[in-house]
């Protein structure tokens, strides 16, 4: 076992350069300790197959060199090696996918066309400085970068160039998308705040003031003050049920469900409101009970936003359908519930679809706002159905109809 671990001082130069790495964030200390294990893991494995006679310390430094390139090639990130004329002499598998090009020999204007990113990597060929910097592309959607530019020198690194630059290079699009919501939805629930605290604190002025003795317009303005309370309790209610079904979100439900109960269930609850349209619902199972694992609860909340939508956005005097079927994905083969609901009306123009589960986002924010819509139904229902595996989809013609379909997982 001496003789083992005596051959394993191979492993050194191995840490240092992994050491290396992860002080440069180029790889996470996490990947680091599966990259050692899986070496010192080979290393015992070859020892026990070869015996006696397996030296590891046999390695020469052009082998262990082999190994250094083998694991920058499988980085995740891109990694590109640039002498100081800014031509690439060395990128891994990542750098070459990303620009979807040879890169060797080129220089690396050819392929990053931002001129920040350029006029910082030649400040830094210049200078011998390493720097940070961010940049975006927009080709086919935007995408943020940030990229780090090392200086290495001869004397000191051992590289064939008198001064070699490592450009690393980060996909940050989500990390800023997610900085970007955060800011957007700070602002709009402060939005959706202010409004209804703007006008009933007015109304408190007329009353204290003007209206003081006039009672029907003391009558009208409560009235006013009531409907924007609501309004606010509305959206506070819609935010604490986002967060609680966020927090949940990896928590997979558990409860048999039957989709026929909770969706006759939901009608009935929402009869009032479609005599008040005159509006009718017609609802197909083909004798379809619609057995799932699901949460009952989140599942009701799913369905009562859907039909609730139906009828505020559909035309009076119209049938809204809602269809229950089984599905097979006919790739995947997995089975599903499908459940279509269907309103004739106004529709939604194809510009809108895709962001029709953003929170906040409204089609028409003036009709939304009067209907009692707080603008976060849909991006409600979206997170439910991904808690439970499943796919929702939005089609619409403007003029004729709404459909969303909702696919969820059959129980086996």
């Amino acid at each position: 076992m001496s003789k083992f671990i005596k051959n394993t001082i191979f492993l050194t130069p191995l840490l240092l350069f992994l050491a290396f790495l992860v002080y440069e964030q180029h790889i996470s200390a996490l990947d680091a300790i599966f990259i050692v294990v899986g070496a010192a893991f080979a290393i015992y494995m070859n020892f026990r197959n070869q015996g006696p006679s397996f030296n590891m310390a046999a390695l020469n430094q052009n082998e262990q060199s082999l190994l250094f390139l083998n694991i920058m090639e499988n980085l995740t990130d891109p990694l590109v090696f640039l002498n100081d004329n800014a031509t690439i002499f060395m990128a891994n598998k990542s750098a070459t996918e990303m620009f979807g090009s040879d890169l060797i020999n080129h220089r690396i204007a050819d392929f990053l066309m931002d001129t920040d990113a350029l006029a910082a990597i030649n400040k830094a060929i210049k200078t011998g400085k390493s720097d940070t910097v961010e940049y975006s592309t927009s080709n086919p959607r935007i995408r943020n970068y940030l990229l780090r530019i090392h200086v290495h020198d001869k004397s000191n690194q051992g590289f064939p160039e008198d001064r070699t630059i490592l450009l690393t290079i980060y996909d940050i699009t989500s990390i800023r998308e997610a900085e970007r919501m955060r800011v957007d939805f700070v602002a709009n629930v402060s939005h959706e705040l202010r409004t209804p605290l703007a006008s009933i604190l007015g109304f408190v002025e007329t009353l204290q003031g003007p209206a003081k003795d006039d009672q029907k317009a003391m009558m009208r303005f409560l009235k006013i003050m009531q409907d924007e309370a609501n309004r606010m309790t509305r959206l506070i209610e819609d935010l604490l049920s986002l967060s609680h079904i966020e927090r949940d979100a990896h928590i997979p439900p558990s409860e048999n469900v039957a989709l026929k109960k909770i969706i006759e269930s939901v009608i009935e609850t929402l009869k009032f409101r479609l005599e008040k349209r005159d509006m009718t619902t017609r609802f197909i199972t083909k004798d379809l009970e619609g057995k799932i694992i699901g949460d009952r609860d989140q599942l009701t909340q799913v369905f009562q936003n859907l039909i609730d939508n139906a009828i505020k956005y559909g035309a009076e005097h119209s049938e809204i359908s809602v269809n229950m079927e089984k599905y097979e994905d006919s790739k995947t083969t997995k089975k599903y519930v499908k459940i279509t609901v269907m309103n004739l009306g106004a529709g939604i123009a194809p510009e809108h679809i895709e962001r029709l589960t953003e929170r906040f986002y409204r089609v028409d924010t003036a009709r939304s706002r009067s209907l009692g819509g707080t603008g976060l139904g849909l991006a409600i229902v979206k997170h439910i159905i991904q808690r439970h595996e499943g796919k929702l989809s939005i089609e619409s013609e403007v003029g004729h109809y709404t459909k969303v379909t909702v696919l969820l997982p059959e129980k086996l």
